[in-house]
């Protein structure tokens, strides 16, 4: 695998995916064609229609997007079913491509097709049966041909059996369920937490209490067979109640007030004194529009006779008082 490309960053072509068109479905993934002196993509070969329909190519530029939920590609309806369906030079793939292994005499069948998002050239293949009962993923260091109908790879026995299986994503988001559900550290943390399977990398997204909760969430899942990456943009309360704080004391409509910030899961209150609605509307503004809130509680006061007061009581031996209690409150200043 490529050192610099994340598997979440790569483009995937799974046989059969449907192919979604700026005006809705236009048809399913039929082929790929490869340069015949190269290994990058030239071509996809789209059908419309699962059983009778005819198959059309067009140039691979006309991909915005390959996952494991389909191809979305730049044309309409309309120009896929008016599609060229002559044949296009280059190395043919489908899903009843053949996989040899050399290094053991092994076959398999061809599952999906990973690019280098830039070079398009393979990053690795997943092979039903190399083999026996699983699926395999192969990298692309270990292909030696490829044409069409036909991909040849040298993997010696020893290395096959050390190369990571590929388990479906329904399958992966079971086991990932169980982990993070089973956990009594993250139980109070569940609600404000999505997590989603896609090729095999695990999406966490959401909020969560604090940031150690969070490595706490994806060290639970690390052990997981055939998770081959997480992205975890889980927002601690903590890192958010700072961050927020941080822009409030940034803007010039709130620069100098004292505004508490408390964080629960991402639904904010605010809480503090202001001088005029203005300042209130200006404070929630920036909250809702902040990355990580999912929520705004507005309890600030407004109070024109109100002293601009320290927020946070300094340090130990100092003179002012922290007149905004509470356990979030950051210093906007």
């Amino acid at each position: 695998m490529s050192k610099k490309t994340a598997i979440s960053e790569m483009q995937k072509f799974h046989f059969g995916a449907k192919i979604t068109c700026v005006d809705g479905e236009g048809g399913f993934l039929a082929q790929v064609i490869f340069g015949a002196s190269a290994r990058h993509m030239t071509y996809i070969g789209v059908k419309q229609r699962r059983l009778f329909g005819h198959i059309v190519y067009f140039p691979y530029d006309i991909v915005v997007s390959a996952t494991g939920e389909g191809v979305t590609i730049r044309a309409k309806i309309a120009e896929v079913a008016a599609g060229s369906s002559a044949s296009v030079n280059g190395a043919l793939l489908d899903d009843k491509s053949v996989v040899e292994n050399r290094g053991s005499s092994g076959k398999g069948r061809l599952m999906l097709v990973a690019l280098h998002p830039e070079s398009l050239e393979v990053a690795y293949l997943v092979v039903h049966d190399l083999c026996p009962g699983q699926d395999t993923l192969i990298q692309a260091e270990y292909i030696t041909d490829i044409s069409t109908g036909y991909i040849k790879v040298n993997v010696p026995d020893t290395t096959l059996n050390t190369l990571p299986s590929y388990r479906s994503d329904s399958v992966l988001q079971q086991e990932v369920e169980a982990v993070l559900f089973g956990s009594a550290p993250l139980h109070i943390d569940l609600k404000g937490i999505s997590a989603r399977v896609l090729d095999g990398v695990l999406y966490l997204d959401g909020n969560i209490s604090s940031s150690l909760r969070g490595d706490i969430a994806q060290s639970q899942v690390m052990g997981i067979s055939g998770l081959l990456e997480v992205k975890n943009h889980l927002v601690g309360d903590d890192r958010l109640a700072s961050d927020l704080a941080m822009a409030l004391g940034r803007d010039e409509r709130t620069r100098d007030l004292p505004i508490g910030v408390y964080p629960r899961l991402g639904v904010v209150r605010l809480s503090g004194a202001v001088h005029n609605g203005q300042q209130k509307a200006a404070a929630e503004e920036i909250a809702r529009s902040f990355a990580g809130v999912r929520s705004v509680i507005n309890d600030l006061l407004v109070n024109p006779n109100a002293d601009l007061l320290y927020v946070m009581s300094p340090a130990e031996g100092g003179e002012s008082e922290d007149k905004v209690p509470g356990k979030y409150i950051r210093h906007t200043k």
